[in-house]
């Protein structure tokens, strides 16, 4: 270990540093803290800390936090992990207030992390100065800046570079305390609650064990040691992982499309930001506020770890290249290109989805996280050795300065995208962007520190090295969003919003009142079609999670995991609690969030969110035809889909479209992809065939694979962008076409329906421009005007716009509309029915609200299951009645009564772990309605108890524990050993 030769002086230094390194964070973020800042944006304040604080809650109300009943109809609270129930930097919302505790736990997080990477460079052999550069280049780096409202990223990566440390600890005298530490700490890492970035850490723990136990020349032993560790650490977590492996088989993510595996890749693009963090855009607009005009997520590929960092990180593999070093290096490397992901050249990436465990994940850009750990590892090392080099490598740095600087000057200048653009209406010039002139600037400055350092080496060199460092990377970091999408401590989010006080007002005391709520960040208006497009920006009193803290059930939600068989039921419905089809499931006669128990709808406010009734003006012009300036945004439709819209009646004479074909090289010329029909105000409908090589042509047809078999030719091109993926780099492309009619018409509506092609199924059609015209007149459509969903006839009118009286508006709110719903289910109901059916044909009932042969399906009478179920009753009791005595997070309790033999369906998520108990006897739980909770009763009277107590989490903590306890002993028999020896 290199250091100070006085032991004494070197264990105060340590601790001075150790100290100077915790408190650091605390003075990087302090600016925003004395502005009341509360350190979680994004996901951090609409996700992670709703999550924590009703789990605490949960605690604190005496129950076991072990189900979430407050989204999603019900959802495992501990399974899910990402509340970290377990780890210990949560704990902090048992004992205050929200944003109180969430400053606590995001303080201390990084401060592990900085003491960690201290302590873990300092043991790896570098001295203090280098160990304290490392240690602030990993807390302020991009990924750990940019991942700030990811709590569960933080937590699992804050304790990586002590599990490395814990290594090097085993190796240097393999005793058996230190093997039960580095145990420990990979099972808080388990339970930070984030598999992905634990799968690359356990990996990297892995590869670094291997790599320098056999470098130490220690026996084969030793490596298989570390991973027999490797094992006991995650059978120590096992209370944690058995739960989630159980909850990962019923979610979304139990299996994973290719296109999810490799999305958020890194693009090449981004490497530019290793230099210049800003010259895509994507400032806070304090100081850098260039609009973004990258890839969606900054956040996710941000590259920037200090222009410091590389020349420091440079001259550490040039002077000292012992096998740390070269270890390092390498995990640069390979983790940059396991970073790119689906831009791997040559499709290397599709290999890696084959590989079990890895393929569930998405988001290769996080391997930046051991990217920039390994640059700051490097720049410490390189820190150290010129402090120790015999000689100064004046020359050498020089160049290495140079290099960087010029690397800098042509990112910013040659390699600066075309579409960079400032927010004012001036050239783009190198002075009037602070995102152009700060990167030469600050690499102008970092090479002349540079350069100093390495020929003098003195102390005052040194510190003016730290100061550049500190100054780059704080620049960056507070440019970054976090610093204005932190919510402030008087923010809406931490009071009572205005629509949970008219919920509490309306929530009877009665438990079988009960009622859960549905949340929309989206116009509605019970007469006109849903809109498909999303509107921008978000409201806190519509994201889902919101509602936890106050103890509202939402049948929305906003989760990594979601259940697969939930979403199905809840409207096909997202993670983030978006319906796929929104107008089928809210103005059909769709039964779905009738069944699951939602009272109320919250939307959007209907006046600042209802429908523009005129039509946008057209100042655009492709093929002589006139359209929007800006696309509807709406997603592909696929075969067998439509789209449908309502327009104020308008006198025109022809229709014109920008559209493109994904999926359609096998589709020869001329086929029909698609049918346009418009409706009149006389009901009179005129269709029009779009056809493949006339009027529309695949997007990608200038990929070079996909134009050598492509089977149809080029339609007239609209626009053009270009595109850079893993296939190469091309022009992606929308094409114009238009139809006259026979006649002038009074248009009302219209649609668009995609074919069934058989050779082609995973066929869909964008519609990016749509514009009705009356001679030189056009009339664009606009994105609120249009609904999605199943095909129908071309001649069937679109559906009419009627209020059916479901939907009534109860309370317009500053920020939120509230409807109630006429039709929803109460909590609990009796059925004197069962039919059996199909999964699917159970959706479709549910969905349509009738059987296939047109008969009304009517829930509180009749349970569709998918078993057979026998009732043995010939009678049906009308007066039959059940009521909730008791609702608790893992307990429902139920009073039934009836004269016949009935089936008991509560409006809750079956879920593996739900026991059913009548008058105190286990029971057969059944899954009813596709995905709701019930049991078969006999005739009588009947208490009726729903118990969560999963198998799961019984087996996790049974081996929890038995490994605790083998750990206990396997430590003590070697104190047992070595006082026997004495």
């Amino acid at each position: 270990m290199t250091g100070p030769s006085n032991s004494r002086l070197k264990i105060k230094s340590d601790y001075v540093a150790g100290l100077v390194v915790a408190l650091a964070p605390l003075v990087y973020f302090l600016p925003a803290l004395r502005e009341g800042r509360v350190l979680s944006p994004d996901d951090g304040v609409i996700f992670n800390v709703p999550l924590r604080v009703a789990a605490a809650n949960i605690i604190r109300s005496g129950y076991v936090p072990l189900w979430d009943p407050f989204i999603f109809c019900g959802l495992p609270l501990h399974g899910a992990a990402q509340a970290g129930i377990l780890f210990p930097l949560n704990w902090f919302y048992l004992i205050a207030s929200a944003p109180v505790a969430t400053n606590l736990m995001m303080l201390s997080t990084y401060a592990v992390a900085a003491v960690g990477a201290y302590a873990y460079a300092r043991r790896a052999g570098a001295d203090i100065a280098g160990s304290i550069a490392t240690s602030l280049i990993w807390q302020w780096s991009a990924f750990m800046v940019e991942q700030i409202g990811h709590t569960n990223i933080l937590h699992t990566a804050a304790l990586m570079p002590w599990t490395l440390w814990a290594t090097d600890g085993y190796l240097a005298n393999e005793k058996r305390r230190r093997a039960v530490l580095l145990i420990v700490l990979i099972a808080l890492q388990v339970f930070a609650g984030h598999q992905q970035t634990l799968f690359y850490s356990l990996l990297l723990t892995a590869a670094y064990a291997l790599v320098m136990s056999r470098s130490f020349g220690k026996a084969r032993r030793t490596y298989f040691g570390f991973a027999a560790f490797i094992f006991a650490g995650l059978a120590l977590a096992a209370v944690q992982i058995l739960p989630t492996f159980e909850l990962l088989r019923n979610s979304m993510r139990a299996t994973a499309t290719y296109d999810f595996f490799g999305s958020f890749s890194l693009p090449l693009g981004f490497l530019r930001t290793f230099f210049a963090p800003y010259v895509l855009g994507g400032g806070n607009g304090l100081m850098f506020r260039a609009p973004y005009i990258g890839q969606p997520f900054f956040g996710e590929y941000a590259a920037y770890a200090g222009i410091l960092t590389l020349m420091l990180a440079v001259f550490g593999i040039i002077l000292k290249r012992d096998t740390r070093t070269k270890f390092w290096a390498a995990v640069f490397a390979i983790a940059l290109f396991l970073a790119i992901g689906r831009f791997m050249p040559f499709g290397l990436y599709k290999v890696f989805y084959q590989l079990p465990l890895l393929n569930l994940f998405r988001s290769p850009s996080r391997h930046m996280m051991e990217v920039h750990f390994a640059l700051a590892v490097l720049a410490g090392r390189g820190i150290t050795s010129i402090r120790a080099a015999e000689r100064p490598r004046a020359f050498t740095a020089k160049v290495a300065g140079a290099i960087v600087f010029l690397i800098t000057c042509i990112t910013v200048t040659w390699f600066r995208p075309a579409a960079f653009h400032l927010s004012r209406e001036v050239p783009v010039s190198i002075l009037r962007a602070p995102e152009l002139f700060l990167p030469i600037f600050m690499a102008a400055l970092s090479a002349v520190a540079f350069v100093i350092f390495v020929r003098s080496k003195n102390r005052r060199a040194l510190v003016f090295v730290f100061a550049v460092l500190i100054f780059d990377l704080f620049m960056y970091g507070n440019g970054s969003s976090w610093r204005t999408h932190s919510p402030e401590r008087d923010s809406e989010l931490w009071r009572e919003p205005e629509s949970v006080k008219f919920l509490r007002e309306h929530q009877s005391q009665d438990t079988n009142a009960r009622f859960r709520i549905l949340t929309q960040d989206q116009a509605f208006d019970p007469n006109a079609p849903v809109p498909v497009a999303t509107p921008e920006g978000f409201d806190f009193s519509l994201q889902p999670d919101i509602y936890m803290m106050h103890g509202i059930e939402n049948a929305s939600g906003y989760d990594g995991f979601g259940l697969s068989r939930y979403s199905h039921l809840a409207g096909d419905m997202k993670v983030w609690g978006e319906l796929t089809e929104p107008d089928r499931t809210l103005r059909g006669e769709s039964r779905e969030i009738d069944l699951i128990n939602v009272r109320y709808l919250l939307t959007r406010p209907s006046i600042a969110i209802s429908a523009p009734r005129r039509f946008p003006e057209a100042t655009k012009s492709f093929g002589n035809q006139k359209f929007a300036e800006a696309d509807l945004g709406q997603p592909p439709i696929a075969s067998g889909q439509r789209l449908s819209f309502n327009v104020p009646e308008t006198e025109i004479d022809h229709i014109a479209l920008l559209t493109s074909l994904n999926w359609s090289d096998v589709i020869p010329d001329n086929t029909v992809i698609a049918t346009i029909a418009l409706h009149d105000k006389d009901g009179k409908t005129t269709t029009f065939d779009l056809r493949a090589g006339d009027d529309s042509s695949e997007w990608s047809y200038d990929r070079p694979d996909i134009r050598a078999r492509i089977k149809h030719k080029r339609a007239p091109i609209a626009t053009s962008y270009p595109v850079n993926d893993a296939n190469g780099n091309f022009e992606g492309h929308t094409y114009v076409s238009s139809f006259a009619l026979p006649a002038k018409i009074v248009v009302t509506s219209g649609s668009i329906k995609v074919a069934a092609i058989k050779d082609s199924p995973q066929l869909s059609l964008t519609v990016a421009r749509v514009s009705l015209a009356n001679g030189e007149e056009a009339y664009p459509l606009r994105s609120e005007w249009i609904t999605k969903g199943a095909a129908s006839a071309a001649n069937e009118p679109a559906p009419s716009v009627v209020n059916d009286q479901r939907w009534k508006k109860v309370a317009d709110l500053k920020d939120v509309s509230i409807f109630e719903n006429a039709r929803t289910l109460p909590r609990v109901w009796l059925t004197g029915e069962a039919r059996t059916l199909p999964e699917n044909e159970i959706l479709q009932v549910i969905r349509s609200g009738k059987f296939t042969d047109g008969q009304m399906w009517d829930p509180l009478r009749v349970a569709l299951i998918e078993g057979r179920i026998t009732l043995n009753s010939n009678t049906r009791d009308d007066s039959a009645s059940a009521s909730l005595t008791r609702y608790e997070p893992n307990r429902v309790s139920v009073k039934t009564k009836s004269t016949a033999p009935s089936i008991l369906v509560l409006s809750e998520n079956h879920y593996p772990g739900w026991r059913a108990y009548v008058d105190g006897n286990l029971v057969d739980t059944l899954r009813i309605d596709y995905n709701l909770r019930g049991v078969a009763l006999p005739a009588g009277e009947h208490n009726v108890e729903f118990v969560y107590r999963p198998k799961s989490v019984v087996i996790g903590l049974l081996v929890s524990l038995l490994t605790a306890v083998a750990l206990a002993v396997w430590t003590a028999s070697a104190r047992w050993t070595a006082r026997a020896k004495r």
